[in-house]
């Protein structure tokens, strides 16, 4: 008799596991960005952006905010509401900058997560 209760007790672990398991297989699968990288350039003063970040649906599952700050100042905050097919992929930004300004870089996914950089703005060679 106790073996039977204890088998059930098991399956019904096991059915609730998996009906969380199944509940909620986007958050599952969600992850930050598995790269992010930045150039600027002082010429042309855009900053581009490169962001690897797979995703199984990009309109599901996507980087949904970028952050840019000049110097600690927020000098661009976007929220998009997917992200290009390809991965990875880049966004381009135009920013004013001198050389010696940092710029710090952050991506968010809707789901989970958030990566961030920071680059200095140098003298390009020609």
């Amino acid at each position: 008799m106790k073996s039977v209760k204890n088998k059930k007790r098991i399956f019904i672990y096991i059915l609730l596991g998996l009906a969380f398991f199944f509940s909620y297989p986007m958050a599952i699968m969600a992850h930050p960005p598995k790269s992010l990288t930045a150039e600027y350039d002082i010429t042309t003063q855009k900053l581009i952006v490169r962001i690897d970040h797979g995703s199984f649906s990009s309109t599901m599952h996507y980087i949904n905010k970028v952050e840019v700050k000049k110097n600690a100042q927020v000098v661009i905050n976007l929220t998009y509401k997917n992200q290009p097919d390809k991965s990875p992929f880049e966004y381009t930004y135009e920013i004013p900058a001198n050389v010696g300004d940092v710029l710090e870089i952050k991506a968010s996914c809707n789901m989970y997560g958030s990566k961030t950089i920071s680059i200095t703005v140098a003298k390009q060679d020609k």
